[in-house]
């Protein structure tokens, strides 16, 4: 069967979940001999892995919205490429890919990635939004039903949505030991160490967290927490620990790029977040066997389904989770079987390779549903 041309657009400057989806998707398209390429603002860290990968990338800056010289630019290059594909992975990426395919009718088959689970109307440029939704997309995928249903629920026909679950590969192993990151963080011996890997941002939760450290059960020897992660609320987070009571029990080391031996230190993994297309800490952290607790909140329940692949706790509410947080901690054994049972989850429903798999299915499915159209032409 001929490899199918697909066209990536990513307009993110950070390194985040998505972006680490994008690379992922691409060259696993690659592995298995499709013609796939990336498109993202020059200097970005997708831009400069990609590039490591050996994946073509074309430096574009994909700025706001309404960034007409970059539409013409994508233009030229689908002119060029003449990908089946343009399948475009945040917001501002779908707005300018949406501009530079006007008039290009169903060649190439116009692809959006959703990965947030709040509705469409919440951001954006008023107006816009509805148009560059209702209009010229052939299909959507959501990295989660709860997703899915958002965007049905803000009119989005459910024959247009197909859900495609995000996927993580294994993580390399760690370069340092569990001993050695206590030894970095200056933990005593055998110190409970909690971890928490993502940015720090408002919907990541972390305030709470840092309440919940606080709400806890006194102990002769209280855990520590590591926040793996950097972000707009660092400080203020920083001074939310002082104002619990707890900095010295909270340890923020910011971003880490050799990220295993971080999760593989950690005796509980924890995501407070309010807000979660799905996750993919949370499947690392599983992938590598830990215990997680979550909160009951975006597509988090699909991956943690509570008291059998991990737990969940209620969202925002410090109480619930600090209560969580001691259960587990009080019962070894049960965490023991909740990672069991979650790492075997992540093998047979979120692996990378599953991710990859279901992003081919729904291009073949589409391209085949436009060929007799492109016949009639």
């Amino acid at each position: 069967m001929e490899p199918i041309r697909s066209l990536h657009l990513n307009s993110a400057r950070s390194w985040r979940g998505g972006e680490r989806q994008t690379l992922l998707l691409v060259e696993g398209l690659r592995q298995q001999g499709h013609l796939a390429e990336i498109v993202c603002p020059p200097g970005t860290p997708l831009s400069r892995r990609a590039s490591a990968c050996g994946v073509p990338v074309h430096e574009v800056p994909l700025r706001g919205e309404l960034d007409l010289p970059s539409a013409l630019k994508v233009r030229r290059l689908i002119q060029q490429i003449e990908p089946h594909i343009l399948q475009m992975h945040t917001a501002h990426a779908h707005t300018i890919g949406r501009l530079a395919h006007l008039g290009m009718g169903d060649s190439p088959a116009v692809i959006v990635q959703r990965r947030v689970d709040f509705s469409i109307h919440r951001s954006g440029t008023p107006g816009l939004t509805r148009l560059k939704y209702q209009h010229g997309i052939h299909r959507y995928v959501a990295i989660s039903h709860k997703i899915k249903a958002v965007l049905e629920k803000d009119g989005i026909d459910s024959q247009q949505i197909r859900v495609v679950h995000s996927g993580v590969p294994p993580l390399p192993e760690p370069q340092k030991s569990a001993q050695e990151i206590g030894q970095q963080l200056g933990l005593p011996r055998d110190t409970l160490l909690l971890g928490c890997v993502g940015a720090l941002s408002e919907h990541k939760g972390h305030r709470h967290l840092l309440k919940a450290m606080s709400m806890m059960a006194d102990r002769r020897r209280p855990p520590h927490l590591v926040l793996v992660g950097e972000g707009e609320l660092s400080q203020e987070l920083d001074a939310l620990a002082h104002q619990y009571g707890v900095a010295e029990r909270v340890h923020f080391v910011g971003f880490q790029k050799e990220i295993a031996s971080w999760y593989h230190a950690i005796d509980l993994f924890l995501h407070p977040s309010t807000e979660e297309g799905l996750g993919t800490s949370i499947l690392d952290a599983l992938a590598v066997g830990k215990t997680v607790i979550a909160c009951d909140v975006g597509g988090i329940p699909e991956v943690i389904e509570d008291g059998v692949t991990g737990r969940l706790a209620v969202a925002a509410d410090a109480r619930s989770l600090a209560e969580v947080i001691d259960e587990l901690i009080d019962d070894p054994a049960t965490a023991s079987q909740l990672g069991t049972a979650g790492q075997q989850r992540v093998y047979e429903v979120f692996s990378a390779e599953a991710m990859v798999r279901g992003n081919i299915e729904v291009h073949r499915e589409l391209l085949e549903e436009l060929k007799p159209k492109e016949a009639l032409q």
